[in-house]
């Protein structure tokens, strides 16, 4: 009977665990380039213009006055400029990164664009004189759980002497429908499986059609179960309390 227990307990494990694996696969992020650019501002159609942001980087990781590059029409203008990356599909935002290229830290705010154009800011700092060197500027999304396809770029030009110049704006994260709990999700159906155990028992038991020491065991197998599904609970949630916001 132990060896029966021990291979139920086994079983359980595995199953389990098979959830998990799926449902870390089904969330993998997914890494975008822009397939559109355009400014309020830029040097010109051509050369340093906004299209010079759409697909991966091409100037970084050099530094300096490079004309595959976005930049404004203006250096140090004190109007407000702002640029707008658009991506091939609405993806759940994980992490921003800008590729700056020549005179970067002008950025003072950033927001993420829905399908329905509502804005979302997702960062806000002020302006400041950076190393003179190419720099991946990396945003880490908390705050927004909409699908997105736009980043929105503002800069305060007047407070960084020289053009700020952007190369490249990727975006990483997951498609609606690969949202999955890689926890949640497999302690569900662990719950659901629990259940099926324990009207399994309950049936076998009113209508005597299983040997009583059997059925005892089984019982013994199902609250040690249910004991390890609510210390898991407890912990992931308390997991997601103390860290989920970092």
């Amino acid at each position: 009977m132990q060896t029966f227990k021990r291979h139920v307990m086994w079983m359980i494990f595995l199953i389990l665990m098979g959830f998990m694996c799926v449902s870390n696969v089904q969330a993998q992020s997914i890494h975008l380039w822009a397939i559109e650019a355009t400014s309020n501002s830029e040097y010109s159609n051509t050369r340093w213009s906004a299209a010079q942001m759409v697909g991966a980087p091409d100037t970084y990781p050099q530094y300096g006055d490079i004309d595959t590059a976005w930049t404004t029409a203006y250096m140090n203008t004190n109007d407000t400029v702002w640029a707008e990356l658009k991506y091939a599909e609405a993806i759940v935002v994980e992490e921003i990164e800008v590729y700056e290229t020549y005179n970067p830290s002008a950025i003072t705010k950033v927001e993420l664009i829905d399908e329905a154009g509502a804005s979302h800011e997702v960062w806000r700092g002020d302006a400041w004189v950076a190393p003179n060197q190419s720099r991946i500027f990396r945003i880490s999304n908390i705050r927004v759980k909409t699908p997105v396809n736009r980043v929105r770029l503002y800069l305060d030009c007047s407070k960084v002497p020289g053009y700020n110049e952007i190369d490249a704006v990727g975006i990483t994260g997951r498609r609606p429908t690969q949202i999955v709990s890689s926890y949640d999700s497999p302690l569900t159906k662990l719950d659901a499986l629990l259940t099926r155990l324990e009207e399994a028992i309950r049936r076998a038991i009113e209508r005597n059609s299983a040997n009583p020491a059997f059925l005892q065991d089984l019982e013994s197998i199902l609250r040690e179960l249910q004991s390890i599904s609510d210390e898991l609970y407890d912990e992931l949630g308390t997991s997601a309390s103390e860290w989920g916001e970092y």
